[in-house]
């Protein structure tokens, strides 16, 4: 009697067993489908956002930030366009996991914007040699600051913090900002306080520098004279005397400053704070209950 009254509930424990494998094959499937087709789907995206990401707001779209002087280009350009590659160029970078594709989007994205921005402005001799460089260097830095910057919450918060401190696009940095602040919390646990306290900081500490660094940069170029750009041997101490000059007598004041500029969006951050834990927590949740 024991055997036969045993052998529903095996019948019954095989079912649920395949009913459950049947459930989560779909699922299975479409992550495959996603994983197979994020690539491609990285570099569109990655060539809808290389210039609002570095330039929107600076100039007509997909043209550089070029501004005509007496005798040459305004110096301020040179700033301009180097964080401006440098921030695209990491976008791409970020999304786009393949070595040649990442640098093939962001040096094509690079070349066509500099070829429609070439009649905008008439250079001054030896000038539009210097200010290609000072693309081409940007874009190549940037090609490695963005690599592996997505690999985790963590490092994606500090990214976006960077973009958000060096871009010389007009865009509403608070919100991106708001979101890299809010990235630690997405892996943060009852168990896990400090170190998502130590993420944050990090966030914030990296966009600080980045905020100085980026209008340090400005300064620098700023101090050139109009056309004194062709001569890279004399432009480039003045640059980085104004750069330094800047970073010692005033980066403690934008250190101070920078933050106040963004109090309103403390709040967006910790709405995004709330939406990610609780989020984070449902999907423990639903990954611990399917397991």
């Amino acid at each position: 009697m024991g055997e036969t009254a045993s052998r529903p509930a095996t019948r019954t424990g095989a079912s649920d067993t395949r009913d459950a494998i049947r459930a989560s094959v779909p699922r299975r499937l479409s992550f495959a489908h996603l994983r197979r087709a994020w690539p491609w789907v990285a570099v569109v995206v990655a060539l809808l956002l290389w210039w609002p990401a570095g330039y929107a707001g600076r100039a007509d779209w997909m043209h550089l930030p070029l501004m005509q002087m007496e005798g040459g280009v305004a110096p301020v350009a040179g700033g301009e366009l180097f964080l401006g590659s440098l921030v695209g160029a990491a976008v791409v970078s970020a999304l786009v996991a393949a070595p040649w594709p990442r640098f093939g989007v962001a040096a094509g994205l690079t070349a066509m914007a500099w070829v429609l921005s070439d009649g905008d402005v008439v250079f001054a001799s030896g000038e539009r040699v210097v200010l290609a460089a000072l693309v081409a260097i940007g874009m190549l830095v940037g090609l490695g600051v963005g690599a592996g910057a997505l690999k985790s919450a963590v490092s994606a918060g500090a990214f976006l913090a960077l973009v958000s401190g060096l871009s010389p696009a007009m865009w509403s940095r608070g919100l991106v900002l708001a979101v890299a602040i809010a990235l630690p919390f997405w892996v943060a646990t009852s168990d896990r306080v400090a170190p998502t306290i130590l993420a944050v900081v990090r966030v914030v500490l990296t966009w600080l520098v980045a905020v100085v660094v980026s209008t340090s940069l400005w300064v620098g170029f700023g101090v050139l004279r109009v056309g004194q750009l062709a001569d890279p041997r004399s432009a480039a101490p003045v640059v980085w005397r104004g750069f330094v000059d800047n970073v010692r007598e005033r980066g403690l004041e934008t250190v101070k400053a920078a933050p106040q500029v963004y109090t309103g969006w403390i709040w967006v951050a910790v709405a995004l704070v709330v939406v990610l834990v609780v989020g984070a927590a449902a999907l423990r949740r639903r990954e611990t209950t399917t397991s």
